[in-house]
């Protein structure tokens, strides 16, 4: 048997509700604070990351590309070109199931990281509750619940919910096993170990406390547990090896490749100097104590500390420490990498409610009143860039569907929004996104036509302001609320 138990269970008091009623209050809870831009374009917070997988899935259902072989829009070589990074199971999902019900793309995307939010709060209630007790399970879920990053990124077109879940049914799968359950928790676990890695190959890190989980057990189960974490690295290892023969030089796809694990690699060399400044610190505690965990969850993980039962999940913390310090950038400029360290945070989270239920005894209207406390805080932080559509967004689908009337199928266009790809994914075509401040950009939008692009949509605050000089040689084609399309024909070519 697993050492798992070592910690009374919380008895039902007034302070914590029947277990069964509260946990299916959060699971609704969970899903109504996702809800509210479900129906919403891929645009605003990060939208080139989520329009990525969307073009990945159209690919491959429509039939342009191998599941192997992950597609973007954007050509490269003179080709649609290729995504060797991460393997995006939760994208493959999603155009899986658009293929099969249809529909509206972006609304399965946000709907699978829908789904694998509330599956996420669900198992990580009961894995706490199973280590330490209803409240602590009940708090743990609520904390990642109401997780301003687990909102935005939970309903957003990208990998990080289903990240989430993988890595916490990882943990759950293995305590049931270790607490003497059936081989079929052991496969469950090791499955998803290997969806988990396929999905970020980083999150090898967590091998340290899977690892001490295995050690505490008094079940001699080592080199059976061994075998499931080596079966688990095998497709990981397999698909890393693919992506990086792929975009290798001398192979025939290299050409066409936008973005490799090889060139992903390339550009970190650690230690990272960012650890050594200040501002870095400064912003990880803004972050933890804002869009991580808001100031109501970040009181709870202070509060978890205070006993002795976080030492449990030490190992878990500190892969999560490991994992910071070899990508600082990456956490300090795009928060969404902070999804891989909320499940153990909100664990001491759910320890830290569980001290302020046996310490405080709150009532039921003081819990109410932190509970709505936590809300607010919450959506102080995620409503504008979950649910909003930035003003200098909102001409883009409409742009896109005006030069999807002037074109063929698989005519190339040139786009121009800003820094993103996004677009060209509301264009339906294969093409360029030509950023506004391009070096020599007339000759760039000259090797756009000799490729056989025929037009260029602009959209946002580049198409209402003063056009830049190099566009004033080619003929505005149409006009719409926030975007133009020109003709890449020079007039002096006989047009």
């Amino acid at each position: 048997m697993s050492d798992a138990r070592p910690f009374p269970q919380t008895t039902h008091t007034p302070q914590t509700p029947a277990f069964p009623l509260a946990f299916w209050a959060l699971l609704v809870l969970t899903v109504v604070v996702r809800l509210g831009g479900i129906g919403r374009p891929l645009l605003g917070n990060f939208a080139t990351k989520s329009v990525m997988y969307a073009m990945i899935a159209r690919n491959w259902v429509e039939g342009r590309a191998g599941i192997l072989y992950p597609t973007l829009d954007c050509l490269v070589g003179g080709k649609r070109s290729l995504h060797m990074l991460e393997f995006s199971a939760s994208a493959y999902l999603t155009g899986g199931l658009w293929s099969v019900f249809g529909g509206s793309l972006d609304v399965w995307g946000r709907a699978t990281s829908v789904a694998f939010s509330v599956a996420s709060v669900a198992l990580l209630s009961l894995l706490v509750r199973r280590w330490h007790g209803p409240s602590a399970g009940l708090g743990a879920g609520f904390v990642l619940a109401l997780s301003p990053v687990s909102i935005i990124y939970g309903q957003n077109f990208m990998l990080d919910a289903s990240l989430v879940f993988f890595c916490v049914a990882t943990f759950y799968g293995l305590d049931r096993w270790l607490d003497g359950g059936r081989a079929a928790w052991l496969l469950a676990a090791s499955l998803c170990f290997a969806l988990l890695l396929l999905t970020k190959v980083y999150m090898l890190v967590l091998l340290l406390p899977l690892g001490a989980m295995v050690a505490r057990s008094r079940r001699r189960t080592f080199a059976l547990a061994a075998c499931a974490a080596g079966a688990a690295m095998l497709p990981a290892t397999l698909w890393c090896l693919h992506a990086w023969r792929t975009a290798a030089p001398g192979s025939p796809r290299a050409m066409h490749v936008y973005s490799s694990l090889a060139g992903n690699a390339g550009s970190y060399r650690p230690p990272d100097p960012l650890l050594w400044t200040p501002d870095f610190y400064r912003q990880l505690l803004d972050d933890l104590t804002g869009v991580i965990l808001t100031p109501v969850g970040f009181m709870l993980l202070t509060a978890g500390f205070l006993g002795s039962r976080w030492r449990r999940h030490a190992a878990w913390l500190l892969a999560m420490v490991i994992l910071v310090a070899a990508l600082p950038r990456k956490f300090y400029e795009m928060n969404y990498y902070y999804m891989a360290v909320l499940p153990p945070l909100c664990v001491v989270a759910g320890l830290g409610w569980q001290v302020v239920c046996e310490r405080l005894r709150l009532g039921r209207t003081a819990t109410l009143g932190l509970v709505l406390l936590a809300l607010v805080l919450s959506m102080r932080y995620a409503v504008k860039p979950a649910f909003v559509t930035p003003e200098e967004d909102r001409a883009v689908v409409a742009a896109g569907r005006a030069v999807q009337e002037l074109t063929a199928a698989e005519e190339p266009v040139a786009t121009m929004h800003g820094a993103t790809i996004d677009l060209l994914y509301y264009a339906n075509r294969p093409g360029w996104a030509i950023a506004p401040d391009t070096p020599e950009l007339e000759a760039v939008l000259e090797a756009c036509r000799r490729q056989g692009a025929r037009y260029l949509v602009v959209a946002g605050p580049e198409a209402t302001r003063a056009e830049p000089g190099a566009l004033h040689a080619y003929t505005p084609l149409a006009r719409g609320e926030g975007y133009r399309i020109y003709s890449l024909t020079h007039p002096d070519r006989g047009r």
